[in-house]
C-alpha cells in the first residue's frame, strides 16, 4: 500500500515539474516580442538625446586605431543631422551647440557582445592636432 502512495506522489511531482517547465518556456518566448511591440526605445542619440526606434541609426565614421579601441566621429541622428534635422546637436562635454559641419569625437570600444562609446569632445572643444 505504501509503495502505491509513493509511486502516485512521484508521478504527481513529475507532472507538476513538466507543467512548470512548459510555463516558463512559453513565458520567456512571449517576453521578447512583447518588449519589441511596446515601442520602447533601445538607444538614444548622444547629441540630441532623441529616442531612436528600430531601424533609426546615428551617422558616424570609425577609424581603427588599435586592437582595444578605435576613434569615432559622430555626426548625429535623423532628428538632429543637418539639413533635415530640427533638434540642436549639443556636445556632451562642453554643452555648446555644434555647427552644421561639426561632429563629436570619441573612443569606440568593442568587446564580445558589447559596444561602448566614450565621448572625448566636439570639433569646438577638442582640437585635433
Amino acid at each position: 500500500m505504501e509503495y502505491l502512495v509513493i509511486a502516485f506522489l512521484i508521478a504527481v511531482i513529475l507532472i507538476l515539474m513538466q507543467f512548470k517547465s512548459r510555463l516558463t518556456k512559453t513565458s520567456r518566448k512571449e517576453k521578447k516580442p512583447a518588449a519589441v511591440e511596446t515601442g520602447k526605445p533601445s538607444k538614444f542619440c548622444p547629441l540630441c538625446n532623441s529616442p531612436l526606434s528600430r531601424g533609426e541609426n546615428v551617422r558616424s565614421k570609425v577609424y581603427p586605431a588599435g586592437e582595444k579601441d578605435s576613434l569615432m566621429e559622430v555626426y548625429g541622428c535623423p532628428y538632429c543631422l543637418p539639413p533635415a534635422g530640427k533638434e540642436n546637436r549639443i556636445c556632451p562635454v562642453c554643452s555648446k551647440v555644434l555647427p552644421k559641419d561639426g561632429y563629436v569625437i570619441g573612443r569606440y570600444f568593442v568587446k564580445p557582445g558589447k559596444r561602448h562609446l566614450h565621448i572625448l569632445g566636439c570639433t569646438l572643444c577638442r582640437k585635433i592636432k
